[in-house]
């Protein structure tokens, strides 16, 4: 009986982790890349909109796709107030910590928001063939500024 019932838990982990990760897949997201001062792209927008969230829009400037030395700038003050080694990389430890801070409303939308910022937050919304972030003020969740992802 022991077996048995041990085979059926093992089998509804392994259901639940198929169809939670179906779910995941089918949105299109799989996840952020390691990006350096000197990247460019969509992820690069990405970056920049959590970075207000996180209170650096001062350092990083402009949603504009490049990895300058002001997002860097940014990163590394991210870094430094949430504990991370501040080496200025987005890897997946500033990916992780960043995700700490998402609210998820459902698998395909999904909110930035942090106390580093009593100002911005961060939403995003995954379509399945794009994903598109809006920078929203804290206050009223008015748009300040969208773009997509890819």
């Amino acid at each position: 009986m022991k077996q048995k019932k041990l085979f059926s838990i093992g089998s509804l982990l392994l259901t639940s982790s198929l169809l939670f990760g179906g779910m995941a897949a089918a949105s299109g997201f799989y996840g952020w890349p390691t990006l350096t001062q000197g990247s460019s792209g969509g992820y690069v927008r990405g970056l920049q909109a959590n970075l207000y969230s996180f209170g650096q829009q001062s350092n990083v400037g402009s949603i504009d796709g490049n990895f300058g030395s002001g997002t860097r700038t940014g990163l590394i003050n991210m870094q430094n107030s949430t504990g991370l080694t501040a080496d200025g990389i987005a890897g997946s430890g500033t990916w992780n910590t960043m995700n700490n801070y998402s609210i998820f409303e459902t698998e395909y939308n999904w909110v930035v928001h942090t106390p580093y910022s009593t100002t911005y937050q961060t939403s995003y919304f995954d379509s399945g063939s794009s994903l598109q972030y809006r920078i929203m003020y804290k206050n009223t969740s008015t748009t300040v500024q969208s773009g997509y992802i890819y």
